[in-house]
């Protein structure tokens, strides 16, 4: 790929588009099968040959026949059995193996261990006429749970996607009833808590203006965003970190400093790996009150804050935080700086020695 941000797709050539009569035996008929031209560009250029290609929402296998074109092995994940049949056989006509598990992350792992993972995520408000499956996110009936839905199986990405590895996903923003929802940018948000975000592009499809079919949320269907992500530690910037947690004792909040962030400042950065990507502090939660107080100060000081990359507000109930462990308060100022803290409850880390640290002058 160029340096272009967007990509002027033209139409599958015959022997790559979705054969009709497999698309006959969908009850969509196909209408959301994607393009091999839309997933081969971004296979070339994020991947190696050899390497594998996994797509979470496999659908019709179009990710996975893409990848075989392109000299790369794939593997999937499908939640509907006669979906997943239907991909399996288009791939078999094509001499192409690639595994399609039946399920849906997190329950149901990738076949293969992958280095990209590139999908189109399902869209809500879609009138599926298939099974009622459990976690069908076609089914879902709530956006607020659609997109935690979505959260949780890109977490599940994550974990297994290598260093380095990249997470490629489409979507377009909708028009439900008579409004829009901004699908592809809540999802920006939603992969923006778990990956480093690369780049964008915008997909135009080279093809005749098309009405909306009934129970299709999308507009003409004549572009999609490709969103481009990275897992990848990004560090932040140990000066405006410093004046942070400065101003936080100014304020009157205490804390003891561990890990990464707390070993730079006692040995310097000679002493470790990479800089830190986080500053972790843990805070005496026996004062439910104070660290009320502190969530306010972070929400007035423009820090985003976020459970496990599930977005809160304060007030926060203590037990839900400590369920999760920690709570990440980050933002990033106009100069790209970027200051996370990641806030631990005392009680759920007891077995670290606390060691306060403070910074020098």
């Amino acid at each position: 790929m160029d340096s272009r941000s967007w990509l002027l797709l033209e139409p599958d050539p015959p022997e790559h588009r979705l054969p009709d009569d497999l698309r006959a035996r969908d009850g969509l008929g196909g209408r959301d099968c994607g393009w091999v031209a839309q997933m081969r560009p971004f296979v070339r250029h994020f991947s190696r040959p050899g390497e594998t290609v996994f797509d979470p929402f496999c659908g019709f296998a179009t990710t996975l026949l893409a990848a075989a074109l392109e000299d790369r092995r794939g593997c999937g994940v499908e939640i509907d059995p006669e979906r997943a049949a239907l991909g399996r056989e288009r791939l078999a006509r094509h001499g192409v193996d690639a595994p399609i598990a039946t399920g849906s992350l997190p329950d149901t792992p990738a076949p293969r261990a992958y280095s990209l993972c590139l999908t189109n995520v399902p869209y809500f408000g879609c009138r599926w006429p298939g099974r009622d499956e459990a976690g069908q996110l076609y089914l879902e009936r709530d956006y607020a749970a659609y997109l935690q839905r979505v959260r949780d199986i890109f977490h599940a990405v994550r974990e297994a996607l290598p260093q380095g590895g990249y997470c490629i996903a489409m979507a377009e923003n909708l028009i439900v009833g008579d409004r829009m929802l901004p699908l592809a940018w809540d999802l920006g948000r939603v992969l923006g808590n778990l990956f480093v975000a690369r780049e964008e592009r915008l997909l135009c499809y080279a093809r005749p203006p098309q009405p909306r079919a009934p129970g299709d949320p999308r507009s003409d269907r004549s572009h999609e965003y490709a969103l481009v992500f990275q897992k990848q530690p990004e560090t932040i910037c140990l000066q405006s970190t410093c004046d942070e947690l400065d101003a936080m004792r100014a304020a009157g909040f205490g804390y003891t400093l561990h890990g990464s962030f707390a070993h730079w400042l006692a040995h310097g950065e000679e002493a470790l790996k990479r800089p830190p990507a986080d500053a972790d502090l843990l805070l005496d939660d026996g004062d439910p009150e104070a660290l009320d107080r502190l969530l306010h100060w972070l929400h007035e000081r423009h820090y985003e804050l976020s459970l496990w990359g599930e977005p809160v507000r304060p007030p926060l109930r203590l037990e839900r935080w400590a369920e999760h462990w920690y709570l990440r308060a980050q933002r990033r100022d106009r100069l790209g700086r970027l200051v996370r803290l990641d806030l631990g409850l005392a009680s759920r880390h007891a077995q670290l020695p606390p060691v306060p640290l403070q910074r020098d002058g």
